[in-house]
């Protein structure tokens, strides 16, 4: 599990197998919280969120969505994107991400 900046913890639940950029990704975000953006990953980059309890705000580009508990959504991750927690109480949620980069790079899906 990382903490990330701003209180919210991450939790890789997929094992690093080289040369595969995917990843199954736990988060919660605290009431409130939204961290910093993710730029637009290469071409052929893919997200999958799920949301297990309370408000996703997910922002692609200039478009916003909020998704509630039970709600899943697909992006082309060749957009910049963030997630937001608007409401009140923390919002977990799972990201299934196809990478289109290195492994080693320095960016990471949400």
């Amino acid at each position: 599990m990382v903490d990330e900046p701003g209180g919210w913890p991450r939790t890789i639940l997929t094992p690093v197998v080289p040369g595969l950029n995917f990843e199954l990704i736990r988060s919660t975000l605290p009431p409130g919280c939204a961290p910093a953006g993710y730029p637009a990953y290469a071409a052929g980059s893919h997200e999958f969120i799920a949301v297990e309890t309370g408000t996703l705000r997910l922002t692609i580009d200039d478009s916003t969505v909020d998704l509630a508990a039970g709600d899943s959504v697909y992006f082309a991750a060749d957009a910049a994107h963030r997630y937001a927690n608007p409401g009140s109480t923390p919002c977990t949620y799972n990201v299934a991400a196809l990478i289109m980069r290195p492994r080693g790079s320095s960016t990471r899906p949400g």
